[in-house]
């Protein structure tokens, strides 16, 4: 900035003319704030700075608003001295101005220099005003004390830890307390609360003491203990975990001082229960001891109602009808102003809510004694209070619920106990005339469907008037009452029986027919997808008649919804909303509605070869003179031309086209058979150019319409439609998008079934499509399973150019290419085998003498070789192959040949699979000779694992099981038992799987086996068993769940092995168990938790140097058992976390947050989970995380790092960076002041902000998807 530019605002700055003062004020401001701006020199500096705090004493109150506002950008061009001397100033001007007025602005200044000032300079801004501001707070004048407390507060919770002399300023702010001012007191306690995060642990514990004995003090005012009270509450919240040691004695005086306070001082009991609170949020761990305390006597005052004498009257009472009127004539005599027990019974509920929601795992404990207080307190006549208990409760509910997921009956049986009580108590808070409180009845009753869904069901009849009164509300809150009966309407009638809802169907669909032709959208669309449920609560079974008492129903649903359907100028949620639901309810109701709608569609034709302005004349008169379809007409109108006419409408509309497509799916996947034929052509030229569409959910949704409608109508199909539709979707066959390749195979298949002249289109476009796809090797799956019956539906359709005997030539071809993955080999010869048995057994043995051909051919390459020991092996699956008797050995042979051994081993496995009783003795023969021979034995242990594998997963298909005998079963079993020792792991690996196979065969014989193999003196065998277990928790109910729970508690404990090895398999059967069978698991965490967190522990004995010549470089052999280790505990997080302790759990996590990249990166992810289902306790670790996560934002790579390391880095800060964006979300997370300084300093730097700012943004798009993918 030019010096002669500076001197002209100067000058003008000091103009007597307020508006000259004013412009130069806000130029000076526009200079300060470009960053391009820098003094010219010291003196410059000096005279800027005096006039700017000449300024805040201007009489304008704009002109001195100005100046504050200059304040903010000067602090931070000046240099370390002349901001001393502007902040000595300005606290000069606040201690001593003569002035209230100037005072103000002084304290708006210090204020604006504490915000705006950067953190690397905040030691100039503490060391100057600190000592300052405790010399302010000696002053007489209110304003003084109140604005150094207020900016001594903003200091403590910015800089705390910088501050200069904290023991002086604790010293100083005690005395505070006991001010007779309430205003000052509660900046006080404010400044206090402050401090204390950054105090020493000792001048911390004399702090709580010089508090507590202050309580424990004789003749306390009621003023005096209210705020000692509060400040106790502050502490607590501001220093978390800290606070823990003093929580013995802080909550006995909370609970002395909550039952001694006087009549009508409800503001120390609310302190008291909010500290209470406080102490569960932020001291969970310690609070958990004294749980018998707390949670008494917050249930005790959640009733506390003195002036109210239905308080103590029994949930389980019942009262009588005509009492609703009385009782609301009494909350009117008792609704006055100075009646704030209310704030007693707030306080207490949110104390209840905290309590449930940290401590998960004493749900069993817990319920019985909160559930029935919480239902009593639905009474409550407070609106605020009562929606605090319905959150309460609903936070109940959601314990429930997670106890729930993993199979723990015990609390979902305590709550089906209490059910007839809440649908009581629901139910008569239904009939309230406060919009309020219906909306949180409702948020209840919906929690308690995702938990209990048939719980409700037989309690309509009992709800109905409620929900009748809710959905008749036509105050001017009523929409948020609606919206929330009708979204409950909806997942009751999901969630149930049909018939539950029968005998209120017809009370019920009058008022939510009347709300789809609400104005308000929302309500509209709620009400269209209740309509969408009542199609099945009027026909629940399509192939039976419509009940005689559901007939009524129809018609009227056909009209509303109709009239939403066709209008055009509405929301988009109603109208796809609209669409679905008649979708629907033509694919259930078109019989029924045929009679209807016949007349409409026969108009519509007629219409529609009018001109427009005829047309509307004729649609008017048609109304007057409308008359009912015949019988017959309503047979063949099936679902009213009309509806299919506007569907095809909205089809070609870009805004509901994907739900329109999704609608014509529905109908014609109905048994009704509904008349297609209408709009047959148009719809499938629509779908057809949907395929070329790059959205990827429309082009899912057309493919599965096409086939849809093609299996319904393919005869009626036009053959260049379908040509042209067999054309787009070829192009669509490829590896990019294995979901849209198995809708296009599968609309191809159809094809070819229904409409077999399209099988040239087929042989033409799709077939060389699916030839290039047999040979990606990423090919697997769904689109296989489709491909394999595109192929079978090819050869049956007789196509030329697509007999069996050319399209298994064509899989040869691809099968074999020198650049062919095994996969690909493995998919195609997949393909080979189905083809060839469909053939029948002739086609198969030829088949099968050619490929023995091959394997004995020495001038066949090994890719050939391959791919036919692959055919072999699928075809042993599906097929009878004894009667080749030089099988055995030419696949014997075969795995003495190492680049094609694994081929031979699949083979192996798959024949022997599918001929058991020839092949399984040969195996075993087999296994037992090549002991000693470890590439040979892992090789035969795969086609044995095959054997089982096939055995124990696909009986059914194969039919095998029943060929194993139990004799052949324990013999295997000794030979895996022997083989379980081998110091190959990936040997031990294969034992492990077959033992697990074994075991869902027999796991009566097997399990007692592997469980007294846990004492071997081998650590390989130990290894083996322990992960032998682990292939037992399969998805799916298997009868050997009895089994595993008298054994899963030994295999555990081996967590605590002395072998890593056998540690990381136990660990890992931890793992898979909480994520397959959680129940089966949760009652051995207790002993398995202590154990799983040692293993976090980064052990110094397993670190090793190699010397590598030039250098050395460390292994850690731990490694591995510490990743094993957090993928367990993320799995726990995500399965069990109700009965995980969530400060053990963080403490762990806190060291992997210091360990390895690979730990690291597996602990941000689980720390960002943890924050969103556990604010609280993370909240109250919050200080100890920000250490380790500001080592890995400002750790460097070396300067010689490769583009490899780099790229790590790049990974691992952005893994921490969303980690640290889940931990901003908290509710309190800028109230932890370590955090805070954290997130402004290091977070919000230069150096991170742009990749923080990215991560955000980029979090902030995927909520969004996620939510249009829900709505």
């Amino acid at each position: 900035m030019a010096s002669v530019t500076l001197s002209l605002i100067l000058e003008k700055v000091a103009s007597r003319d307020k508006d000259f003062r004013y412009m130069a004020t806000s130029d000076l401001a526009n200079e300060l704030a470009k960053d391009s701006f820098r003094f010219d020199s010291p003196a410059s500096e000096r005279q800027v700075s005096e006039v700017v705090l000449q300024q805040l004493e201007d009489a304008s109150g704009d002109i001195s608003g100005l100046a504050v506002k200059c304040l903010g950008y000067l602090v931070n061009k000046n240099r370390d001295e002349q901001l001393a001397e502007v902040v000595a100033a300005l606290c000069s001007k606040l201690l001593t101005g003569n002035k209230e007025q100037l005072r103000d602005v002084a304290s708006l200044g210090l204020k604006t220099v504490v915000s705006e000032l950067s953190s690397k300079r905040a030691s100039v801004l503490v060391n100057t005003a600190t000592p300052k501001l405790i010399e302010g707070l000696k002053a007489e004048p209110a304003d003084i004390v109140g604005g150094s407390l207020d900016i001594l507060a903003e200091l403590t919770t910015r800089y705390g830890a910088s501050l200069p002399d904290h023991e002086g300023l604790k010293r100083a702010l005690l005395p505070e307390l006991d001010e007779s001012r309430a205003g000052v007191r509660k900046r006080a306690i404010q400044c206090l609360a402050s401090l204390a995060s950054s105090l020493a642990p000792a001048s911390l514990d004399d702090l709580c003491t010089t508090v507590f004995d202050r309580l424990d003090s004789r003749g306390l005012k009621p003023d005096t203990a209210r705020t000692y009270i509060q400040a106790v509450g502050a502490i607590s919240k501001a220093v978390g975990h800290k606070f823990g040691k003093h929580l013995g004695r802080a909550v006995l005086l909370c609970i002395r001082y909550l039952r001694a306070a006087a009549e009508g001082d409800e503001e120390l009991r609310e302190h008291c229960l909010q500290a209470l609170e406080s102490f569960v949020l932020r001291s969970p761990q310690d609070a958990r001891a004294l749980l018998g305390d707390i949670l008494p006597v917050c249930l005790e005052y959640l009733r506390f109602d003195p002036n109210y004498a239905d308080g103590e009257m029994d949930a389980d009472e019942e009262e009588p009808e005509d009492m609703d009127e009385d009782e609301e004539a009494s909350e009117e005599e008792w609704s006055d102003d100075e009646d704030t027990s209310w704030k007693v019974r707030r306080a207490a509920a949110k104390a209840v809510a905290a309590v449930i929601t940290h401590f998960p795992d004493l749900l069993p404990e817990v319920y019985p004694k909160v559930a029935p207080v919480l239902v009593q307190r639905f009474r409550e006549r407070e609106e605020t209070v009562k929606q605090d208990v319905f959150q309460a409760y609903a936070d109940l509910l959601r314990q429930v619920g997670l106890a729930a997921r993993r199979s723990d009956g015990a609390a979902t049986g305590l709550l089906r106990a209490d059910i007839p009580a809440v649908m009581r108590a629901v139910a008569k808070q239904l009939k309230h005339k406060s919009a309020k409180t219906k909306v949180g009845v409702f948020r209840v009753l919906l929690e308690l469907v995702a938990v209990a869904p048939d719980a409700v069901g037989a309690h309509m009849q009992e709800l109905l008037p409620g929900i009748q009164s809710a959905l008749q509300d036509t105050s001017s809150t009523g929409s948020n009452s609606k919206i929330q009966a009708l979204q409950f309407l909806n997942s009751a009638m999901s969630a149930n029986d049909p018939a539950a809802f029968q005998p209120s169907a017809a009370a019920i669909s009058k008022l939510v027919y009347a709300a789809v032709g609400e104005r308000y959208y929302k309500v509209a669309a709620e009400a269209l997808r209740v309509c969408e449920q009542l199609v099945r609560v009027i026909r629940p079974n399509v192939a039976a008649p419509v009940d005689a008492a559901m007939q009524p129903l129809v018609r009227p649903l056909y009209d509303c919804v109709m009239q939403r359907l066709s209008a055009q100028d509405q929301d988009q949620e109603v109208k796809e909303c609209a669409i679905s639901c008649m979708a629907t309810a033509v694919a259930a109701l078109g019989d029924v509605l045929g009679a209807d709608v016949a007349q409409v569609g026969a108009l519509a034709e007629e219409f529609a070869d009018m001109p427009p302005r005829l047309a509307g004349r004729a649609k008017k008169r048609a109304k007057r003179e409308h008359k009912p379809a015949s019988a017959p007409a309503a047979a063949a109108a099936a679902g009213g031309p009309e509806v299919l006419r506007v569907l095809l409408d909205r089809l070609k509309n870009e805004i509901t086209r994907l739900t329109a497509v999704k609608a014509l799916a529905t109908i014609a996947r109905s048994p009704l058979n509904i008349d297609l034929s209408s709009v047959l052509g148009p719809a499938l030229a629509e779908l057809t150019s949907f395929l070329r569409k790059a959205n990827r959910q429309l082009r899912q949704a057309a493919l599965a319409a096409l086939e849809a409608i093609v299996s319904k109508d393919g005869s009626r199909v036009d053959p260049a439609v379908l040509q042209s539709a067999l054309e787009e979707a070829s192009s669509l066959v490829n590896e990019g998008d294995l979901l849209v390749t198995a809708l296009s195979l599968g609309f191809a298949t159809t094809a070819l079934r229904e409409q077999p002249a399209s099988a040239a289109t087929v042989v033409d476009k799709v077939l060389p499509q699916a030839i290039a796809l047999v040979k990606s090797p990423l090919l697997q799956g769904s689109a296989l399973d489709a491909l394999q019956a595109f192929f079978q539906a090819l050869v049956s359709s007789g196509a030329p150019g697509a007999s069996a005997d050319a399209l298994l030539a064509q899989l040869t071809a691809a099968g074999t290419e020198a650049e062919a993955s095994k996969s690909a080999q493995h998919a195609a010869a997949q393909c080979f085998a189905v083809l060839s048995a469909a053939a029948g057994q002739g086609n198969v043995n030829a088949t099968v003498q050619r490929l023995l051909a091959v394997l004995q051919d020495a001038k066949k390459d090994d890719n050939h070789k391959r791919f036919a020991l692959l055919c072999i092996g699928e075809l042993g699956r599906r097929a009878d192959l004894t009667a080749f008797p030089t099988m055995p050995d030419a696949l014997t042979a075969a795995l003495g040949s190492e680049l094609i051994a694994e081929s031979a081993s699949t083979a192996l496995g798959g024949v022997a699979a599918g001929n058991l009783g020839a092949y399984l003795p040969l195996l075993l023969q087999h296994v037992h000779a090549q002991a000693q021979t470890p590439k040979q034995l892992y090789q035969l242990l795969k086609a044995l694992n095959e054997v089982i594998t096939t055995i124990a997963l696909g009986a059914e298909q194969s039919g095998a099981a029943a060929a194993m005998s139990e004799g052949q079963q324990a013999e295997v079993l000794q030979l895996l038992l022997g083989a379980a020792g081998e110091s190959e792991e990936e040997c031990r690996a294969v034992v492990a799987e077959c033992l697990g196979s074994l075991a869902l065969l027999n796991g009566n014989l097997v399990l007692p086996a592997l469980r007294r193999q846990l004492t071997s003196q081998s650590a390989e065998t130990r290894t083996a068993v322990v992960a032998a277990v682990r292939h037992t928790f399969v998805d799916a109910p298997h009868p050997v769940d009895a089994l595993l729970p008298g054994v899963v508690a030994d295999f555990l404990q081996r967590i605590g092995d002395d072998d890593r090895h056998v540690r990381r398999a136990a660990v890992q059967v931890l793992s898979t168990g909480a994520h397959n069978k959680p129940g089966l698991v949760v009652e051995h965490l207790p002993a398995a938790l202590p154990l799983l967190y040692q293993q976090t522990v980064v052990n110094k004995e397993l670190i090793r140097t190699v010397d590598l010549g030039p250098f050395k470089h460390q292994i850690d052999d731990g490694l591995e058992l510490r990743k094993a280790a957090y993928e367990c505990m993320d799995e726990l997080l995500d399965r069990c976390y109700d009965r995980v302790d969530a400060a053990a759990f963080i403490a762990h996590l806190e060291s992997g947050l210091k360990d390895h990249y690979d730990i690291k990166t597996i602990c941000h992810p689980v720390l960002a989970k943890l924050a969103a289902i556990a604010p609280g306790q993370v909240t109250s670790a919050l200080d100890r995380l920000v250490e380790p996560l500001q080592g890995t934002l400002q750790a460097k790579v070396k300067a010689d790092a490769v583009k490899q390391e780099i790229d790590r880095n790049e990974d691992m800060l952005r893994s921490c960076l969303r980690a640290i964006d889940a931990l901003a979300k908290l509710p309190n997370a800028m109230q932890v002041a370590p955090f805070k300084q954290f997130m402004e300093s290091v977070v919000l730097g230069p150096a991170i902000k742009d990749k923080y700012l990215a991560i955000k943004e980029e979090r902030r798009e995927l909520e969004g998807a996620d939510a249009m993918e829900v709505s």
